[in-house]
């Protein structure tokens, strides 16, 4: 799983231009989101509103298409690294009961809710800008209309870490933000 991201949103994140604005994703994937007998996995943006984006060629589950993501606040806490590996707190808002009802069993059962993170522009639905990175999610309490809990790396033996050089000649901008 390389750690990948378009021009376009290596730009975007790098500079602060006020016309463009970087939408964070969440798909969560488990067997027992199901509607109608058909796989049904939870899509949630980091928006006021929802939104479209196709997903990538790669997706599990409506690969290429151009799919809903429902305005869902949520966060991802900045990650730490332990004995078992890298984990981030995980919070997600307003939580209805639709998407209680499902999450919270689903993650007492052996098997692991998948989340796909994915990152677009809103100048660009139609490209994942970062990402796709493939998380679980584990240890999941409700408080409320609030859920907490814990993503890990899904498969942390083949992440590949970019490395990239952040000049003052590429990218200015970062230098008079540092105050330098």
């Amino acid at each position: 799983m390389p750690i990948t991201a378009t021009r376009a949103w290596e730009e975007a994140a790098a500079t602060v231009d006020v016309t463009e604005r970087m939408l964070v994703t969440l798909e969560f994937v488990h067997s027992v989101f199901t509607e109608n007998g058909a796989p049904a996995p939870i899509r949630a943006v980091m928006n006021t509103e929802d939104m479209q984006f196709r997903l990538d060629g790669n997706a599990p589950l409506n690969a290429g298409e151009l799919v809903t993501f429902k305005a869902i606040p949520f966060g991802i806490e900045y990650p730490s690294i332990g004995q078992l590996g890298a984990k981030a707190g995980i919070w997600i808002d307003n939580v209805n009961r639709e998407v209680g009802r499902h999450l919270q069993p689903a993650t007492a059962l052996n098997e692991s809710v998948r989340v796909i993170f994915r990152g677009y522009l809103k100048s660009d639905p139609d490209t994942v800008g970062h990402g796709p990175y493939q998380l679980l999610l584990r240890n999941v309490k409700r408080k409320a209309s609030r859920l907490e809990g814990t993503l890990t790396i899904a498969d942390p033996t083949r992440l590949r870490v970019m490395r990239e050089i952040f000049d003052q000649a590429r990218f200015p901008a970062l230098m008079v933000a540092a105050g330098a």
